[in-house]
């Protein structure tokens, strides 16, 4: 795990995957996703499934943004 260098440029639309992992079958029941949190997120929840943000060195901006249905998970 060490070696994995994690980094990220932005232009990243959360929206897509979940909306793609909801059109499985059969549907999840939970979403999980790893972000900064400079995304664009769903406005409301559709559905019954529980989404789970690892918010990965996220600042007041961010945690602000992420939808208030969500779980958030602070990786640091």
């Amino acid at each position: 795990a060490k070696q994995i260098v994690l980094s990220g440029g932005g232009g990243t639309d959360m929206r897509i995957g979940i909306e793609a992992a909801l059109k499985q079958h059969p549907k999840p029941g939970i979403v999980i996703v790893l972000t900064d949190g400079y995304t664009p997120w769903p406005k409301k929840k559709e559905g019954k499934y529980e989404l789970v943000v690892g918010l990965i060195g996220g600042d007041s901006y961010t945690k602000k943004r992420i939808p208030s249905w969500a779980h958030t998970v602070e990786i640091s």
